[in-house]
């Protein structure tokens, strides 16, 4: 069982907390490029941790935040952590400044942030200096090889800077990196709240779902979701497919799916095999010869050879609302078309109101992964879905029934 870091006593402890800001960026304040006007795109993984925060400093803790950004190879500008840092510190109406070689002595609330290699020198002694309630922010943990081999020596210096440690990072809870796993198995460690929630809301969907259970499947690839898929189908009433997964079942049906994007069309057939009597697919489809093509409304056997599968039609989102209208459990991962194109945007958005709908009181929701959010987002009813997952990966690995690194280390402690 993992331990809230509400449970435990942290006034005046130096505390680390492991966040998930692996959010988008934009040009901004000017656009003048090369990353030093870069702001933040999205911030809802950053509001995402502010509960955990605001709990730390209500409390008096010495906050040391920690997290990665994008997939940078070495120390790369245009991957710094300082817009974050700077729009957190906003969301907390917190004083931003970048420590150089002292901390200024005005005592109002502050936001530190560090941008210098830690692994150069001990610069530990910084979380000790900051005054309780406040916070220091590293910079980003993936300019650093140690991070993702968690290397021994990379934990020990990130150790060197708290007494305490909080993962509030699910996101990257199925990745064995120095700052989830290692750091986790070095201190006396907690979960988030916001950890705990995912926790919580997943393992509701897989140890004993309300009846009907609906599992919605989307996006690009099969083979990332396909152990999800079989071990959801065990409790799933019925799954519904849509988008590029969608077309691989349809080509393994036989029909023609023309220029379509598509991937594992065997696995498909092996999925088709073994829940044939759970997988819903659409039964009509709006295809095009590019996105920026004309639009067409076919059925499902009337693709054409020069034409893509961009999104879902009318009739299969009557059939699939109806189906979502009856569940008690609703998962959806993966958008059901080019959402981001207005033109192919229809069957995602209706089904997410149609989902939402029926979440917080008719039955459980759980929406997971970027895109799906952003659907949600851009229907405008993110906020009526029970819960929204902050890990599109983790929370397939999860309800694949996988152990994931980050929850094992906690869960040890």
């Amino acid at each position: 069982m993992i331990k809230s870091i509400t449970s435990v006593k942290v006034t005046g402890r130096r505390v680390i907390l492991r966040a998930g800001f692996d959010v988008p960026l934009k040009e901004g304040r000017g656009g003048k490029g090369e990353g030093e006007e870069l702001i933040v795109a999205d911030d809802t993984r950053i509001k995402d941790v502010l509960s955990t925060l605001k709990y730390l400093i209500g409390q008096k803790a010495k906050i040391i935040v920690m997290s990665h950004l994008g997939r940078p190879e070495g120390w790369d500008k245009s991957k710094s952590l300082r817009p974050v840092a700077e729009k957190l510190a906003q969301l907390l109406n917190f004083k931003f400044v970048e420590i150089v070689d002292r901390i200024p002595s005005y005592s109002v609330p502050h936001l530190y942030f560090f941008a210098q290699d830690i692994t150069k020198q001990d610069h530990s002694g910084w979380s000790k200096k900051i005054s309780a309630g406040n916070i220091l922010f590293l910079e980003n943990l993936r300019f650093y090889p140690g991070e993702q081999q968690n290397d021994e020596e990379f934990v020990e210096v990130l150790a060197r800077f708290g007494d305490v440690y909080v993962n509030e990072a699910f996101s990257v809870a199925h990745r064995k990196d120095a700052s989830t796993f290692g750091l986790a198995r070095k201190l006396p460690a907690y979960g988030g709240v916001n950890f705990i929630k995912e926790i919580r809301s997943l393992q509701k969907i897989i140890s004993n779902p309300a009846q009907p259970f609906v599992f919605m499947v989307g996006g690009a690839k099969i083979d990332d979701k396909i152990e999800t898929i079989h071990n959801l189908a065990q409790h799933a009433s019925q799954i519904i497919v849509g988008g590029a997964v969608a077309n691989a079942f349809l080509a393994a049906h036989g029909y023609e799916i023309g220029g379509s994007k598509v991937s594992d069309v065997p696995l498909a057939r092996q999925l088709l095999r073994s829940y044939k009597t759970k997988i819903v697919l659409p039964v009509d489809l709006v295809t095009a010869p590019n996105p920026a093509g004309t639009a067409s409304l076919v059925k499902v056997d009337g693709v054409k050879k020069a034409e893509q599968i961009l999104d879902i039609g009318p009739e299969s989102v009557r059939k699939f609302s109806g189906l979502i209208k009856q569940a008690q459990t609703l998962v959806w991962n993966g958008p059901f078309g080019l959402f981001e194109n207005p033109k192919f945007a229809f069957g995602s958005k209706s089904l997410a109101q149609v989902f939402a709908s029926r979440s917080k009181g008719k039955a459980f929701g759980v929406i997971g992964g970027g895109e799906t959010v952003e659907v949600f987002d851009l229907a405008k009813v993110s906020q009526f879905v029970d819960h929204v997952s902050t890990g599109g990966g983790a929370m397939l690995e999860f309800l694949a029934g996988k152990e994931l690194p980050a929850i094992k280390a906690l869960e040890g402690k």
